[in-house]
């Protein structure tokens, strides 16, 4: 798969990429029934609402219903776009609502997700360092030991709601990393003619 960078992205490129995001996070943590939809509308009983991503699953015996929204903005998420998204989780009658943004949120849009159960994810580019090419030699496409740097997404997710300094990566997943570790070290063994083991 071929990944654009998030700050080349439109805004509707960027709402798919909000749901290659989810859909990894589901696929981690193996959600039963998983479905998901770009560009939902529902309706409901005060009105019709636009949702840029919309996911169900099941669990415990009961249907799941998450609300999406995606913001790529230059300046920083405030408490009234959390606000918006949790009157339609009542409205609609979702369990649990995810704002997704390129930049960062203010301090109140932090403690409101928190207080509401909203997850607030920052979408960003992720620049990679090719180490093996600091001698200056030009980049070789078939280079089995940059498989995975040249495969892995060029943005990674990260939950900034979670109780930590740091805030915890969902995407790529660790299922994602582990694939394309795998297939470099599969690649590599066949270019070097020698068995080699990897702990993952």
């Amino acid at each position: 798969m071929t990944y654009k960078r998030i700050s080349d992205m439109t805004p509707t490129e960027f709402e798919r990429c909000c749901l290659d995001i989810l859909s990894g996070y589901a696929e981690e943590e193996h959600l039963n029934g998983f479905e998901i939809t770009h560009n939902k509308i529902i309706k409901a009983s005060d009105g019709r609402y636009q949702i840029d991503v919309y996911a169900e699953f099941t669990a415990m015996g009961a249907r799941f219903k998450i609300l999406c929204e995606c913001k790529k903005y230059k300046y920083r998420v405030g408490r009234e776009k959390v606000a918006v998204l949790h009157r339609k989780l009542d409205s609609i009658g979702a369990q649990k609502g995810i704002l997704i943004s390129t930049s960062d949120f203010q301090s109140g849009a932090l403690e409101y997700a928190k207080a509401h159960g909203i997850a607030l994810i920052k979408a960003e580019d992720y620049h990679f360092e090719y180490l093996s090419h600091s001698n200056g030699q030009p980049e070789n496409e078939d280079d089995p030991f940059l498989y995975a740097e040249k495969h892995m997404p060029t943005y990674v997710g990260l939950d900034c709601t979670v109780n930590s300094s740091e805030p915890h990566k969902v995407f790529p997943t660790r299922a994602m990393i582990r694939e394309l570790l795998l297939e470099e070290n599969k690649r590599i063994s066949e270019a070097l003619g020698i068995e080699l083991s990897i702990d993952l």
